[in-house]
């Protein structure tokens, strides 16, 4: 089963994601009320955090890169990249602890988080654990629309945790 949190446009318009703070009822059998609270407010907090342009770490992020014509990104990384990533890393093992599994809020344009239990289903590509690491399912974790093309199919094949590969007849 999925499960939707919408991302909520009342709090902060467009300029920052957040998300509902509503507990939804599907989530019921996973998590409690009390542990839903704590997390989906963190995550809030960690997302204006992550793209507030008025934070230190964003505006030293800014000043570097127009100071160094984008240099210091390719050298140091970028604050905002490592915040996602922890972002990304907290609603996993969120997931993880509650027995779900949660698809990237990257992959899901931030607006919203996908949550699919576990209950006799085929894993789907776009959702990952926090064992698996995020750079290894970049292949598979696109829509199944892209992957046709020859070049990403040699990739996709290439790769032997992937299984059998649905679009080999497809296109011969």
């Amino acid at each position: 089963m999925l499960i939707r949190i919408e991302r909520d446009y009342s709090v902060s318009g467009d300029r920052y994601p957040q998300f509902s703070t509503n507990f939804p009822l599907a989530l019921q059998p996973y998590v409690s009320v009390k542990d839903w609270n704590g997390f989906i407010h963190t995550l809030n907090k960690k997302l204006y955090i992550a793209f507030c342009p008025w934070t230190i770490g964003n505006l030293l992020d800014i000043f570097l890169s127009i100071v160094t014509v984008y240099a210091s990104e390719f050298v140091f990384g970028s604050v905002h990249r490592k915040r996602i990533a922890n972002i990304e890393a907290y609603v996993a093992e969120f997931a993880s602890q509650h027995n779900l599994l949660a698809a990237g809020l990257r992959n899901m344009g931030f607006l919203n988080i996908v949550f699919h239990t576990k209950e006799n289903v085929a894993r789907s590509t776009t959702l990952y654990s926090p064992r698996e690491s995020v750079e290894n399912l970049s292949v598979q974790s696109m829509p199944s629309a892209l992957t046709t093309t020859p070049s990403n199919l040699s990739t996709y094949t290439q790769n032997p945790g992937v299984g059998v590969n649905e679009w080999t007849n497809s296109i011969l």
